[in-house]
């Protein structure tokens, strides 16, 4: 190679490591903020566990898909839930505490709940129970063991693993689990309220990270495809 061609080529090197530190992720902080969205703020810290759960079953899914499921899911009908439901869902917490102190195994849990409504045993694969009540339900340091109330959208999940069956593949594992849900709503009825939430909520958003807006959830009107779908004055 001649040598003229040298501050062309190291021009070029750093041109492409530059590039490729912008790619990298942003530090999940508290400080860093993913959306806002009519006040409700979720952080990029928020989404850390949920994703690290994903990625230990599935690794080759794509990282748009997951973020949307996190939020979709889990964090936005969250904190909606939160906001509309309060005292409810104090109260429904309180009585997921009282059965937390009689029942500290899968046994007594099955005992305690004979006769409970929002209550279900089943086999399930990671996929199926609420995000937050997989990630106890598939640690096998916690079969057998009650867990704490669970939050959820639609109020508090109490579950316990009977036993955890392994597969080849991570994905095809599944639990025989006990849940034992008080909550807000029935399923039918959250999922009419919660979609009636997002038509009312779709234009309300007022921030959204940069590096994250390809994965936010298609039902949301982003600001700048907003700007660029008025009409020029």
């Amino acid at each position: 190679m001649s040598r003229p061609h040298l501050p062309l080529l190291l021009a070029t090197l750093s041109g492409l490591v530059a590039a490729s530190c912008n790619r990298q992720p942003l530090p999940t902080t508290d400080e860093a903020r993913l959306l806002v969205i009519d006040g409700i703020e979720v952080r990029v810290a928020d989404l850390a566990p949920y994703l690290e759960f994903f990625d230990s079953f599935l690794p080759e899914a794509g990282r748009k898909v997951k973020v949307q499921r996190v939020l979709d899911d889990h964090l936005l009908p969250l904190q909606l839930a939160r906001r509309s439901f309060a005292e409810p869902r104090q109260k429904l917490l309180a009585e997921a505490r009282q059965l937390c102190e009689v029942a500290t195994n899968f046994y007594e849990l099955e005992q305690q709940t004979t006769n409970v409504v929002y209550r279900k045993r089943l086999n399930q694969t990671r996929l199926k129970p609420r995000l937050p009540v997989s990630m106890f339900l598939f640690d096998p340091l916690r079969t057998g063991a009650v867990s704490a109330p669970i939050e959820v959208p639609q109020g508090w999940i109490v579950a316990s693993a009977f036993e955890l069956h392994e597969s080849p593949l991570k994905s095809d594992d599944y639990v025989d689990g006990l849940q034992v849900a008080y909550f807000t709503h029935s399923d039918q009825e959250w999922l009419d309220w919660y979609a009636a939430q997002k038509l009312l909520l779709a234009d309300k958003v007022t921030f959204v990270h940069p590096d994250y807006r390809e994965a936010m959830p298609a039902w949301m009107h982003l600001p700048e495809r907003l700007a660029t779908a008025q009409p020029a004055k």
